[in-house]
């Protein structure tokens, strides 16, 4: 169990929010294999200035085209598809659409308000430039890109997966540190730590919150991997 403390959304340059603080937390995790494929000979390229583009002013969260680009990014870093990133999207018309939750808004504001540089605005740049890229382009794409891309994309992976910000920075210090140390995080938001993917993955809950039925503790736990239903088929009349 990761534990750290609670902060609220940052002050966001595009977008006002509060600030948040960080806490002492448990060793990193990190999603390595996303960052040791092969690197495209082309991608380099495309890691320009974006100063003068519609960049500029940066990622915009109430754009629909930088949302989808952010949902596509997300699940080539995180492995988990789209439609669990975001219930309501919608595959016909790539429309991020709008669920109850919402917890991709809060990690794009709260990734867009902690990225000093332009790391951020670059990754949706080439998702939007590249709409037909496949997840191993992307992935190829952060590979051959520089540390702060690379670093920033682990972030995003722990967010997804933990609820949690890890700096880039404190990351890239522990990738090289010669004795592994305790990296600094903080939960993002009270939404952020029930949504944590982990708790899907692992089929279980964080401490003092589930939303099972009460006495669901009485019973074993369902094996993700059995496909029969839950409940068994009406006979016709």
């Amino acid at each position: 169990m990761v534990g750290s403390t609670m902060g609220t959304l940052p002050k966001d340059r595009h977008n006002d929010r509060p600030g948040a603080t960080h806490s002492e937390h448990d060793d990193s995790f990190s999603r390595r294999a996303m960052l040791a494929g092969t690197v495209a000979a082309t991608a380099a390229a495309a890691v320009a200035p974006i100063s003068g583009s519609a960049y500029a002013a940066g990622p915009d969260v109430n754009s629909p085209q930088d949302m989808m680009a952010f949902l596509l990014l997300s699940e080539a870093l995180t492995g988990v598809d789209k439609q669990l990133l975001a219930p309501e999207f919608d595959p016909k018309t790539n429309n991020p659409g709008i669920d109850p939750i919402n917890i991709k808004n809060d990690y794009f504001r709260w990734i867009n308000a902690k990225d000093s540089t332009t790391s951020f605005a670059t990754l949706l740049k080439f998702v939007n430039d590249n709409p037909k890229s496949s997840q191993s382009d992307i992935i190829a794409f952060v590979n051959a890109s520089n540390d702060d891309i690379k670093f920033l994309a682990r972030s995003i992976v722990l967010l997804w997966y933990l609820g949690s910000w890890y700096e880039p920075k404190d990351l890239q210090k522990q990738a090289t540190a010669a004795k592994p140390d305790r990296i600094s995080s903080v939960v993002v938001s009270p939404k952020a730590y029930t949504q944590g993917m982990v708790w899907q993955i692992a089929g279980a809950h964080p401490m003092g919150y589930s939303n099972l039925q009460f006495g669901y503790w009485s019973r074993s736990p369902r094996d993700p991997n059995d496909q029969k239903p839950l409940l068994p088929t009406p006979k016709s009349p």
